[in-house]
């Protein structure tokens, strides 16, 4: 019998207060009795028609209904270990599937067992696992709680709580597994996710829907259809029975289905296939089945069939179509039946149609069924009655309700009419049924068949499964064997094992079941194994009447002083037979005995009469009462669950574990491996009992072990009856004398000094003993001992002194077995050595083994054990009489035959590389850890050869381990250089750098070096559990980058600040309130301030004058002096046409804005966002008065199109990265009223598109817009659809762009007035929308309109010139480099049509839907027969040069080359010339160079001698007096503007020099032209134009870079304003300000892309007409001017310092594709080349440790980070500054002499190392271990500390610090005052490390520093060689040493000698082979003796030294070898 771990507790479920508390639902009657009254009475009428059974229904009044469930919440270590290496491979695979491999579709070809993993069958199943907590789910009414935390008595502690209420009573209410709240994808993107999974969510069903709560905050609803009798869990999702009741159409008796799965809740319910036995399959319909128990950790359900009375199994899967191709033939079958009987019948049944909101295509209902109501009642069960939009979901009332409303009275015949549409197809069935397997009812009588009332699966302690459960009415459990369980092949046996049981649960994590038995006792077993029974302290319940407490017959019975008996006659019942009452006390039990219990309280006597072998008196006990029986047992979790009684009382138990300390579970897994489960089940039933007796509470360490010992020792049959005085024996075998200073832990010892007296009761003696024990002397059956002896002979164990041995019992189970047993825990206690943490519990295990090695005769693993702990050779005497006859009973002995396995031994081989070793042998689970440091070892020393050599795998057969699953293979990549191949076998063993830290300090070295090369050169593209191993932090996270959803401004709450490309300069400080507004300038660029652009550009202010350039929020500055004489009525109007002329440049402002502040920004979905306002008024700078615009005249709508562009640039800050901008907010930031703010949305409806987020605007919001008719919205949201829609070719974005265009409508549309602006629109969003497609249609219409007439009503004869030419680009767009490719534009011809209307000639005839249109010719606009290529020409033109982009069509490039004489050129308009340069450079697009020597050849060489050049100053000749020099003047001009524009568009964004040489050297030209005889010719307006377009040029090459000298350029051409500059227009501004915006694009975070489609963005948005006027649109719509954010790309590489988490500056380089050198960027943050051009991008700076990007390797991290500008962390190297700290390296240089010098430095300052201060251990290190100012040091302390500064100065300058620790392990091996075996071995193998090679093979590992903790050590063993060289000559001439002498030698000093003979390698009688009898006796002669032996050098060398040690005394070195000679004879 056992006791309960801990006391019994009166339980209460947790929810039963809070329900108490909760007010509960709504009270909804008066909301009823508003409605109209037929209504009301109909409604009423159909509310009574309840779809939830009568059953049920009686609920609600019937009285209180509560329920609960309750469950554990755990985590064991292991499985979370698992998960996270299962999260680490799952996020390495969705890396290898490429950068998009984040998105959920790729998800679903990742290898299934990683993200489902397989049922984890836990291999250590009396692991001490903890139980976290629990959680509880109750149910009352309409309220459910739900409540985490322990039901404790104390209920003070703070739980988590949530209230949920339902309108109507909660049916169901139940724990949720994850994926089936999440979905699929989303549960598969949960696993890749790096932190664990928390999610936790409940399903609550009430009447009518399904309502599923998770705790992340978000729910589900989803209605039911029909009325449900149970839900159950399954893996699939959850199974809905209906009830059975309501399955049939009610007369006509069609079965319906009956079970239904749902797979998640916002998927339909789907009815489930059943395949039966014999293979038939169809719709579970039978009313008889029901369903028993299922399970969310498997697919299997147990259901019963109540026809046959059997139980049977199906497994739950996916359909196959076969299946629902058969159920769905039947369905039809059905259907036309029904159709036939409906006919006679007279009755229509009506076939619902239904949507669903889910993806699933074929839904429909079921047949209803017409009531006398004349209404459909639909049983359906796919959806309910009328098209109901499952999105809505109403419930099923207000459905009916609307469709009566709808029509007001409905007979039969309309319900016919209404609803014979199609008959609808029903809805496809997802899960099957598949049948596996009956139960066997044969011979059993039919009134005996039950339905099962409990069911559960069971996994015994030996890894058998079993499908228990349980027959209530003839108490019987039933446990059917399940194999395979967990996989596809599962199967059941046919026989079922049965145990009498009241009620039973399955306890899982403790592998037992809990049964109540008949007679109402609690029993445990495992599998078919009894275990115990259990013990249950009563309670008693204190009164206040009485003093004494009272024996209540509630209570089972105390073992208390008894109460008088008039008080017990007394005791009214109901004290604690009421539930209410939960103060009960518990009371605890004096003594475990019944013969010391007093007589009256015979109940506990009856209780114990099991155990103990003296029967109890029979006294008679009437109060025991018939109720206080235990009925029930119910809510199993973890070790805990709940008794329920007969009074209704409950208490919950909780059963001890296997045990508490980790030691025990190591020796019990040990067990595992090596008894059978019979055994091994012998074992722990053994044990489970002796560890907790009744009374028994926690147990010390000691204590624990020695009840273990014992109960071993008893098994195997080691232990007789003890001799009276074994107290003294026993004490010595027990327990170590602990006060070895053991790995550093001391132990104390319990007893007195010598050991004799450990444990904690008292010691044995023959006065203590009863004279009952005598009698029972003889007894070896251990159970039916009395109580007190049991526990005394399992505390005290029986060892007979060293003249009472004992005879040993042959039949103990575990007897055979002794050999195994042995070897088994001898392995696990070498493993145990390797692990620091188990160092205390090694003396346990080694007392225990050397007494059975001294007892088997085992002499190697005598001395083995005496070396680690040299205080046992005291012990000689053997304990137990084993003999020779008991070795040959025994099984397993060939493992004793071999010496000791040393795992230090075996190392040492290892590393000395020795042949011929035994492979040491490993056991699963029982020494893993010396296989894995034994092939780590090997790995770095031999390769991966001869990984396998030295170790062989070890089983038994038929252990209880052959039950589980084998352990997975670890396979290493061959060809990988050792440091990976070590890596990848550290992450197969599941090890990190903890575990690292815990190995041997020999061991931590050796591997620590290897992972020192693989930190110097990390292997690339790998997971982040490896970079985390080599120290590589920034590598770990590189690894996340592809999984970056946004990078930037996410608020910085609670977390580490990290800074990212758009951190403010400034941090924010530690509160949260914002900038104080003074330092606002609300002029929208308020966060342009960052530290990206300060550390870009940190010597000049130049980001603030871009800021004060283009800030359009403040008055500009009037400087106009009246000059005397003039009027005051004068100079207001001089100052207000300054104005007018300065207003032109501020309304052009915002351009640049929108471009400087692009995509810096990331709302909050609650913030509206700000619109600077654009300030045209003036002030005067001197009396500060403000100037508007009041005298003079200017044009009423000028603000109209900058407000425009104000709205786009405030729009285009918004990130495309930024969550959350759907309609909704969209919507939200419209504004209210005045007309400007309407113009402003418009534009910022138009950013948004181009910046993608039109995507998310809703049809209707885009309806609203459109709706309101106005101009400018139009615009803004046809292009930003467009633009969002990109080359998608969306049906929708068409249909609502036709609507704008009259050649997309059909000839007979209804004529539509829309604008001109509105048209152009939408001819560019055509464009956008169909990019690249080459579509026919949209090309053959594109083509059409560029030649478009002017209708003869005046339509088209505005802005004709825009209107052609954005059709021509949009061609352009359309055909996009594909030339002449595509086929099915071949009949159009465009190149011909298209150059005729670049050259002209006569009108072609119209073709196309408005052909009739315009048959007649325009009545005002006379363009006569040709066509007018004045409009045509400049469409046609750049539509030719885009179609045949970077084609080299030589041909078409014909066309466009300039004419080379002077008579041709008279037919071409200058400013025509500039567009088709610019077309021949895209057609010739590779042939472009940025040099001078190209550029000048674009113009024709015979026109060059006409020009007015400077340079040529010889006069015209006379030949010349008929040129026409301002025609070749102004040619030249367009021609040279026209190649810059082309040498802008192909080196856009690379900062390349030699183009910056030669545009500015044309800039320069063209400034020097006004008042020269070419600015005369050419004009002023010609030159400004084409300065603009040089300007725009050089500043496309330079985007992003913030140039310093474009910008001089910029604002001395910006500062040209005012009347006297009549020629700088409107257009003049807008170029030079988007010149300005391009060099700080995007905060200087962004360049132009280099891919045709963002050249041909370029060109629509920089092309190069600009307007004169704010409202000019004649030749270029304006807002197509913002198109050039088509062309924006990401490429900043931003580096951020890991440790600090600031952005730093680094040198980086890059590799070319092609090239074989690197080539060095600017330092880092810069803008990268276009990464199709590059292989390697690589940071090689001396300060940071090299990381490397490679094209075949980690590419797609890189490109993510630029897609998101996120930032790319570095680590900085030790003892570096950054180059902000130190800029010229000089402060590093110091540090670096120390670092780089090969020598190394003895004698250091710890001031030295205050340099390295920023190191994060440095300065805790300096101020606890090193800084010893102000204490005087002794000698020893000063030499130490001097060691200490010189490990850690080592490990600081060379950035180890992680091998520190290492280096003071070491060092506290070397300077131990007591040195160990553990101690010797670690520099033993050390030495023959480094012996193997030079000190020059380990650089990475400090060999001096390690070669002066050896030589310390060295002079340490020869010290104490000398001082105990007699103990050692006795060692050496004997076989043993003898307890005699042992005694002499005191504690201290035998410890140290046994460290020299381990040092030495010397063995006893080591020189009995020496022969010194004849010949002479010197020096060389020993040493030849010696080498005969085999003796290694290292011995002969000890040998030698104890020599001379014992010589001392002796004179001369004959002597000496006398002395030898005598010592070989003795």
């Amino acid at each position: 019998m056992i006791a309960v771990a801990e006391p019994p507790l009166e339980f209460v479920p947790r929810g039963r207060q809070s329900a108490a508390e909760h007010p509960g639902p709504h009270n909804q009657t008066l909301a009823r009795h508003q409605l109209p009254n037929t209504e009301h009475l109909l409604l009423q009428r159909l509310q009574n028609v309840n779809i939830s059974s009568a059953g049920e229904d009686a609920g609600p009044n019937g009285g209180c209904q509560e329920s609960w469930t309750i469950r554990e919440m755990y985590d064991d270590y292991e499985a979370a270990e698992e998960r996270a290496a299962r999260r680490r491979q799952l996020i390495e695979r969705t890396k290898r599937c490429g950068p998009k491999a984040a998105a959920a579709t790729q998800l679903t070809s990742l290898p299934q067992g990683l993200l489902h993993p397989p049922l984890e069958r836990r291999e250590e199943p009396m692991c001490d696992y903890m139980v976290n907590n629990e959680e509880e789910l109750y149910v009352h009414r309409n309220t459910v709680v739900w409540t985490q935390g322990f039901n404790d008595d104390n209920d003070d502690g703070v739980y988590r709580r949530m209230c949920f209420t339902s309108d109507t009573p909660v049916r169901f209410a139940c724990f949720l597994n994850r994926s089936f709240v999440r979905g699929r994808l989303a549960q598969m993107k949960a696993a890749a996710q790096s932190e664990d999974d928390d999610l936790t969510a409940i399903c609550v069903m009430d009447q009518d829907a399904v309502r599923v709560y998770r705790n992340d905050g978000e729910d589900y609803l989803a209605n039911l259809d029909f009325p449900v009798s149970q839900v159950w869990q399954t893996s699939h999702g959850l199974l809905l029975e209906k009830d059975s009741s309501s399955a049939l159409i009610s007369h006509l008796s069609i079965p319906m289905p009956r079970l239904f799965s749902m797979s998640h809740p916002l998927h339909e319910a789907c009815p489930v296939v059943l395949k039966t036995a014999t293979g038939s399959t169809g719709y579970m319909t039978e009313p008889e089945y029901s369903v028993v128990f299922t399970t969310e950790e498997s697919d299997l359900v147990l259901l019963y069939d109540a026809k046959f009375f059997k139980h049977f199994v199906a497994r739950l899967r996916k359909v196959t179509p076969d299946e629902v191709n058969c159920v769905g033939l039947q369905q039809e079958l059905g259907q036309t039946m029904l159709g036939a009987r409906s006919q006679a019948g007279g009755h229509s049944f009506s076939s619902t149609k239904h949507m669903g909101a889910t993806p699933k295509a074929p839904q429909a209902s079921f047949l209803g069924n017409v009531s006398k109501f004349g209404l459909s009642q639909s049983q359906s069960f796919s959806g309910v009655l009328g098209q109901s939009n499952r999105a809505s979901l109403g419930t099923p009332l207000s459905q009916l309700q609307s469709s009566i409303r709808s029509s007001k009275s409905m007979s039969v015949m309309d319900m016919r009419k209404m609803t014979h549409v199609k008959p609808a197809k029903p809805i496809e069935p997802e899960m099957c049924l598949e049948h596996i397997w009956s139960e066997n009812t044969y011979g059993t009588q039919r009134e005996f068949c039950e339905m099962a009332s409990r069911a559960f699966i069971h996994t015994d302690l030996v890894g058998q499964t079993f499908l228990c459960y349980l027959l209530a009415r003839s108490c019987r459990l039933q446990l059917v064997r399940l194999t395979g369980y967990g996989s596809s092949e599962v199967q059941l046996s046919t026989l079922a094992s049965t145990l009498s049981a009241k009620d039973a649960v399955g306890l899982n994590r403790l592998h037992m079941i809990a049964v109540l038995d008949p007679g109402g006792s609690l029993i445990l077993y495992t599998g078919t194994v009894l275990i115990s029974k259990v013990h249950i302290t009563p309670l008693l319940a204190p009164t206040a009447s009485l003093a004494t407490p009272l024996f209540t017959p509630t209570a089972a019975a105390a073992a208390t002083p008894p109460p008088p008996v008039s008080a017990q006659s007394k005791a009214p019942v109901s004290v604690a037979g009421c539930g209410s009452s939960s103060s009960f006390v518990e009371v605890r039990r004096s003594s475990l005995l019944p013969t010391k219990a007093p007589g009256d309280l015979a109940a506990f006597d009856e209780e114990l009469h099991m155990l103990s072998p003296i029967p109890p008196q029979a006294v008679s006990y009437t109060q025991r009462q018939a109720h206080n029986v235990c009925k029930s047992l119910r809510d199993p979790a973890g070790n805990r669950l709940t008794l329920v009684y007969a009074t209704g009382r409950m208490l919950r138990i909780a059963l001890p574990l296997l045990n508490d300390t980790r030691l025990l579970t190591r020796c019990v897994a040990t067990l595992r491996q090596i008894l059978s489960p019979d055994q091994f089940l012998h074992f722990v039933i053994r044990w489970y009992s002796a560890r907790n007796p009744p009374g028994s509470r926690d147990y010390s360490i000691e204590q624990e072990w020695l009840l273990f010992r014992c109960t071993l020792l008893a098994l195997m049959g080691l232990t007789a009856a003890p001799d009276v005085e074994s107290g003294e024996s026993y004490g010595r075998c027990g327990t170590p004398s602990l006060h070895t200073h053991f790995g550093g832990a001391t132990a104390t010892s319990t007893g007195s000094g010598d050991g004799s007296n450990c444990s904690s009761n008292s010691t044995l003696g023959a006065q203590d003993e009863p004279k009952k024990r005598r009698k029972y002397n003889d007894c070896e059956d251990f159970t039916d001992d009395d109580w007190e002896f049991l526990l005394l002979q399992t505390t005290m164990a029986p060892c007979g002194a060293d003249g009472h041995s004992y005879s040993v019992d042959v039949h103990a189970p575990l007897f055979q077995m002794i050999p195994a047993i042995f070897f088994g825990l001898h392995l696990l206690y070498e493993d145990l050595k390797l692990d620091a943490v188990f160092y205390a519990a090694l003396p346990y295990l080694a007392t225990f083994l050397y007494q059975l090695a001294i007892d088997m005769q085992l002499d190697s693993y005598v001395l083995h054990y005496i070396l680690d702990f040299p205080e046992l050779s005291n012990r000689t005497g053997k304990l137990s009489l084993l003999a020779a006859e008991h070795g040959a009973m025994m099984l397993h002995q060939e493992l004793l035959r071999v010496p000791a396995p040393s795992v230090f031994a075996q190392l040492e081989h290892i590393v000395v590389g020795e042949e011929e070793v035994l492979p040491y042998s490993y056991m699963d689970c029982v020494n893993e850890r010396s296989r894995n440091l034994l092939q780590l070892v090997s790995l770095v020393v031999h390769g991966q050869e001869r990984l396998k050599h030295w170790w062989q795998l070890l089983e038994i057969p038929d252990a209880v381990q052959a039950n589980y699953p084998r352990r997975t293979r670890r396979s290493i990549t061959a060809d990988a250089p050792r440091c990976h191949q070590m890596v990848e076998l550290i992450l197969a063993m599941r090890l990190t750098r903890r575990d690292i830290e815990r190995f041997p300090a020999a061991v931590h070295l050796i591997v620590a070096e290897a992972l020192e090369e693989a930190r110097l050169s990390p292997p690339m593209g790998c997971s982040m559990a490896t970079y985390e191993l080599i120290l590589r932090p920034e590598l770990a996270t590189h690894a996340q980058l592809p999984f970056l959803e946004t990078s930037i401004g996410q608020p910085h709450c609670g977390r580490v600040y990290k800074e990212d490309s758009l951190s403010a300069r400034c941090p924010p400080s530690g509160g949260a309130e914002p900038e104080p507004p003074e330092q606002l300038r609300h002029d929208d660029m308020d966060n342009m301030d960052t530290k990206l652009l300060r550390l870009r550009f940190p010597d000049d202010m130049r980001v603030e004058e871009v800021r004060r350039l283009l800030n359009s929020t403040e008055p500009v500055v009037i400087e106009v002096q009246q000059s005397p004489g003039t009027s005051d009525h004068e100079f207001i109007e001089e100052q207000e046409k300054q104005l007018f002329a300065l207003c032109a440049r501020t309304m052009t402002l915002p351009l640049g804005r929108g471009m400087f502040t692009l995509r810096t920004m990331m709302p909050r979905p609650s913030d509206s966002l700000a619109m600077p306002k654009l300030c045209l008024v003036g002030r005067e700078p001197l009396k500060g008065t403000t100037i508007e615009m009041q005298q003079i005249e200017f044009p009423a709508n000028m603000q109209m199109w900058p407000s425009f562009h104000n709205g786009v640039a405030t729009g285009l800050k918004i990130s495309p990265q930024a969550q959350d901008i759907d309609s909704t907010w969209i919507v939200y930031n419209k504004p209210k009223a005045q007309a400007n703010n309407a113009l402003e949305h418009a534009g910022f409806l138009m950013a948004l598109g181009l910046n993608g987020h039109l995507k998310t605007l809703s049809f209707m919001s885009v309806y609203k817009y459109l709706v309101m008719c106005d101009e400018m919205t139009n615009v803004g949201l046809l292009l930003g659809i467009s633009a969002a829609h990109r080359g998608s070719m969306d049906t929708k974005t068409t249909k609502l762009l036709s609507v704008h265009l009259e050649a997309l409508l059909p000839a007979t549309a209804m004529e539509l007035d829309i604008p001109q602006s509105t048209q152009v629109a939408a001819l560019m969003g055509i464009g956008l929308l169909y990019q690249g497609s080459a579509k026919r249609h949209i090309a053959e219409v594109l083509l059409q309109e560029i030649g478009r007439p002017p209708g003869p009503e005046m339509e088209n004869s505005v802005e004709r010139e825009s209107y052609a030419m954005t059709a021509g680009l949009s061609l352009g767009l359309v055909t996009l480099g594909q030339g002449e490719s595509p086929a099915g534009l071949r009949d159009l011809q465009l190149p011909d049509t298209l150059h005729y209307y670049m050259v002209g000639g006569v009108k072609r005839p119209i073709s196309g839907s408005q052909k009739e249109k315009y048959r007649l010719a325009s009545f005002q606009v006379r363009e006569g027969d040709s066509v007018n290529i004045d409009v045509t020409a400049p469409g046609a033109t750049l539509a030719l040069g885009l179609m045949f982009f970077n084609s080299g069509n030589a041909a078409i490039a014909e066309w466009m080359q300039p004419p080379d004489s002077r008579y041709l050129l008279d037919m071409v308009r200058p400013d025509f010339l500039l567009l088709r340069t610019i077309a021949r450079g895209l057609i010739l697009w590779q042939d472009i160079r940025p040099d001078n020597e190209w550029f000048q050849a674009q113009f024709p060489p015979a026109l060059r001698i006409h020009l007015r050049l400077p340079s040529r100053d010889d006069e015209p000749t006379g030949e010349d007096g008929d040129v026409d020099f301002e025609a070749i003047t102004q040619a030249y001009c367009n021609i040279m503007a026209g190649a810059a524009f082309c040498i802008g568009l192909k080196y856009a964004g690379t900062e390349d020099m030699v183009a910056f040489a030669t545009l500015r050297a044309v800039i320069k030209e063209f400034l020097g032209f006004p008042g020269t005889p070419m600015g005369e010719c050419a004009g002023r307006t010609t030159v400004e134009s084409c300065l603009m377009v040089l300007l725009i040029s050089i500043s496309l090459v330079f985007a992003g870079s913030g140039n310093c000298e474009i910008l001089r350029i910029i604002r001395y051409l910006r500062s040209r304003v005012g009347p006297q500059y009549p020629h700088i227009t409107y257009g003049s501004h807008m170029a030079i300000h988007m010149s300005l915006g391009l060099l700080f694009l995007g905060a200087g975070r962004f360049t132009i892309a280099k891919t045709p489609e963002s050249i041909a963005a370029l060109v629509c948005a920089f092309f190069p007409k600009f307007p004169i006027h704010s409202n000019d649109n004649r030749y270029h719509l304006q807002a197509l001017r913002h198109l050039y954010v088509l062309a924006v790309e990401p490429r900043l590489f931003l580096p951020r310092d890991i440790d600090t988490n600031q952005l730093c500056l680094a040198n980086i380089s890059v590799l070319e594709v092609g090239a074989t050198e690197m080539r060095r960027l600017p330092i880092a943050p810069c803008i990268l080349p276009e990464l199709s051009s590059l292989q390697q991008v690589v940071v090689d700076d001396e300060n940071y440790w090299p990381v490397c990007f490679e094209r075949s390797r980690n590419w797609h991290q890189l490109e993510k980070a630029l897609e998101m500008s996120a930032p790319i962390d570095i680590k900085k190297r030790t003892g570096c500054l950054s180059h902000l700290e130190d800029p010229d390296r000089l402060k590093s240089m110091l540090a670096q002499t120390l670092t780089m010098e090969q020598s190394i430095c003895w004698q250091i300052d710890s001031n030295d190392l205050q340099q390295f201060a920023s190191e994060r251990m440095v300065k805790p290190f300096l101020s606890r271990c090193l800084a010893t100012k102000g204490t005087d040091l002794s000698y020893p302390e000063l030499v130490k500390r001097h060691q200490m500064m010189l490990l850690f100065y080592n490990a600081v300058v060379k950035d180890r610090m992680h091998l520190l620790p290492a280096y003071l392990t070491l060092y506290d091996h070397v300077t131990k005052s007591m040195l160990t075996n553990i101690d010797v071995w670690q520099l033993k193998l050390i030495d023959a490390y480094l012996n193997r090679s030079q000190e020059s093979e380990h650089p990475l590992i400090s060999v001096e520093l390690i070669q002066m903790m050896q030589e310390l050590f060295k002079q340490e063993m020869e010290d104490s060689t000398r001082e105990l060289c007699l103990p050692l000559r006795e060692f050496l001439s004997r076989k043993r040493l003898e307890p005699s002498y042992v005694t002499t030698v005191s504690g201290p000093d035998l410890q140290r000698t046994f460290c020299v003979i381990n040092y030495y390698n010397l063995l006893p009688n080591m020189l009995n082979g020496v022969d010194l009898s004849t010949g002479t006796v010197n020096y060389m002669r020993i040493l030849y003796e010696f080498r005969q032996l085999n003796l290694g050098a290292h011995t002969i060398f000890g040998l030698l030294k104890i020599l001379q040690a014992l010589a001392t005394e002796v004179v001369t070195l004959d002597e000496a070898a006398l002395l030898a000679y005598t010592m070989a004879t003795q």
